[in-house]
């Protein structure tokens, strides 16, 4: 075998393990930059209770809308598109400390709370 051939097959060896390296990396990549899923550890001594995410919950969801704005948790406000666990807290403090909601629009003096939001609450939300 001549010094070439060695030459060119030690090329081929070295180009193949860098591959193997490459596809490696990306492998890793998508490992740990894939999405990750959500399932919750229940012992045995608790209650098996059905656990939804927010990203699970289609738009066209009906089965938890409209939501009773004067009686909606923390995080049934969350299953709002756009609204998230800052703006529900907005609202149940305007809540506590005023009342009864009697309109959308009075949601606007709070700071952090806009038109759109108040449009997000109106399409999603009842007053009850």
């Amino acid at each position: 075998m001549s010094e070439e051939e060695k030459l060119g097959k030690r090329l081929y060896i070295m180009m193949f393990i860098m591959f193997l390296i490459f596809l490696a990396a990306v492998l890793i990549t998508c490992v740990f930059y894939s999405p990750k899923t959500f399932t919750p550890k229940i012992s045995e001594s608790e209650p098996e209770e059905e656990f939804v995410l927010q990203s699970e919950i289609s738009e066209e969801d009906n089965s938890v809308f409209p939501i009773k704005i004067n009686t909606a948790t923390s995080e049934e406000l969350q299953f709002i598109p756009n609204i998230g666990p800052s703006t529900a807290k907005l609202i149940l403090d305007y809540r506590n400390e005023y009342g009864t909601i009697i309109s959308f629009r009075e949601l606007l003096s709070i700071d952090g709370i806009g038109e759109k939001t108040v449009e997000i609450l109106e399409e999603y939300c009842v007053i009850n």
